[in-house]
C-alpha cells in the first residue's frame, strides 16, 4: 500500500494548535496577491461530463457549513450553476443555462425542478469578512437567489445570486479550482466535499490542517443529527470518501485523529501531490467503466484505524 493510504491514525492533544489565519488565507504561491477569485477563468466544458473542465469555487463557498444539507445531484448542480455564471459574475446579474445542459446531475426535467426547489431554499452559513468594514463575521445566506425555469423540456433556467453572496464572492481572494471530470467521477456527496476542500488547499504554503471534529462533520455536510458517534462518522462518511479521494483525486489525503484521552478532539487533514505512477492510476481508473470501481477500491484500500486498535 502506499505510503499516504487512506489511515486515520491518532496522536494525543499536548498542547492547543493555534490556527494562523495569515497562513489560511496566503493565495497560491505563484499568483500575486492582489488576485481575486473572480479573476480566474472557467474553462473547457464543465457543465459536460464526458469532457473536462475547469470550475473555479471560491473559498467562501468551499468551506461553507450547510444549514440545508445538499445530496450528491444538488451538490453538484450548484456548482454547474455557478461554472455557468463565473466569467459573468461581476457583471451580468442574470444568467441562464440551457436545462437539457445540466443533466450531469439530473437525468430528468422533474429531478431537476426538484433540485431547483431545494437549492432555492437552501441556506449556508460563511465565514469572511464583511465587505463594509473588513471584519471577519458569520453570514447566513440563501445560495441562490430569484429564478425563472421556462415550461418547455428544452428551455432555459434563469437565476440569480443573492446580492449579500455576491458581495463576499467578489472579494474573495482564495479559491479551489475543481476539475469537473474529476468531480463527476466521485460518487459521494462527502467525497466530492473532501476533494473540494483539499483543492482549494493543495497550492498553499502548507500541507495541513486542524480542524474540530464538529466543523469537519460540517464542512463534508453532514447533516445535523447524524452520524453523532465518531466511530459512525468514521465509518460510514470519512473512510469512504477517503477512499474514494485517494483513488480517483490527482492527490494523496491522510486524517489524523487528534486524542486527548480516549476522546477524538480535533483530525488533521494532510494532503499531497501524487507521484506520476499514481496520477496515471487516478486517471486510467477514472476512464475505466465504474462497474467495479468500488470492489477495485476496496481491494487495495486500508482499513481507517486508530494506531492503538488491535
Amino acid at each position: 500500500m502506499n505510503g499516504h493510504a487512506d489511515t486515520v491514525s491518532s496522536r494525543t492533544i499536548d498542547t492547543d494548535a493555534h490556527y494562523t489565519e495569515g497562513l489560511e488565507e496566503t493565495a497560491k504561491a505563484r499568483l500575486p496577491s492582489s488576485l481575486r477569485a473572480t479573476d480566474m477563468k472557467v474553462t473547457g466544458q464543465p457543465l459536460d461530463p464526458a469532457h473536462m473542465g475547469r470550475i473555479i469555487k471560491p473559498r467562501e463557498l468551499v468551506d461553507i457549513v450547510e444549514l440545508t444539507p445538499l445530496n450528491r445531484s444538488e451538490t453538484i448542480l450548484y456548482n454547474q450553476l455557478l461554472a455557468n455564471a463565473w466569467n459573468n459574475i461581476r457583471t451580468q446579474p442574470v444568467h441562464k443555462v440551457l436545462k437539457a445542459s445540466l443533466r450531469g446531475s439530473h437525468e430528468s426535467n422533474d429531478r431537476l425542478e426538484q433540485a431547483f426547489d431545494k437549492l432555492m431554499g437552501a441556506w449556508a452559513q460563511i465565514r469572511a469578512r464583511d465587505p463594509q468594514n473588513g471584519e471577519r463575521a458569520t453570514f447566513r445566506v440563501h445560495l441562490l437567489g430569484t429564478n425563472k425555469e421556462e415550461d418547455r423540456d428544452d428551455g432555459y433556467f434563469y437565476y440569480t445570486f443573492p446580492p449579500d453572496l455576491l458581495a463576499v464572492i467578489q472579494q474573495s481572494k482564495a479559491w479551489a479550482t475543481i476539475k469537473s471530470h474529476i468531480m463527476y467521477a466521485l460518487r459521494s456527496k462527502y467525497s466530492i466535499r473532501l476533494y473540494e476542500m483539499v483543492e482549494r488547499r493543495i497550492g498553499l504554503m502548507k500541507q495541513h490542517e486542524e480542524f474540530s471534529v464538529d466543523d469537519f462533520r460540517a464542512m463534508l455536510g453532514v447533516p445535523e443529527g447524524k452520524l453523532d458517534r465518531f466511530a459512525d462518522f468514521n465509518k460510514h462518511c470519512l473512510k469512504p470518501a477517503l477512499a474514494e479521494v485517494n483513488q480517483l483525486t490527482d492527490f494523496d489525503v491522510q486524517v489524523m485523529a487528534i486524542k486527548k484521552g480516549r476522546t477524538v478532539e480535533k483530525l488533521q487533514l494532510s494532503w499531497f501531490k501524487k507521484s506520476p505512477a499514481r496520477l496515471k492510476a487516478a486517471f486510467d481508473e477514472r476512464e475505466r467503466s465504474r462497474i467495479g470501481r468500488e470492489a477495485r477500491r476496496h481491494g487495495s484500500v486500508e482499513l481507517i484505524r486508530f494506531d492503538d486498535e488491535p
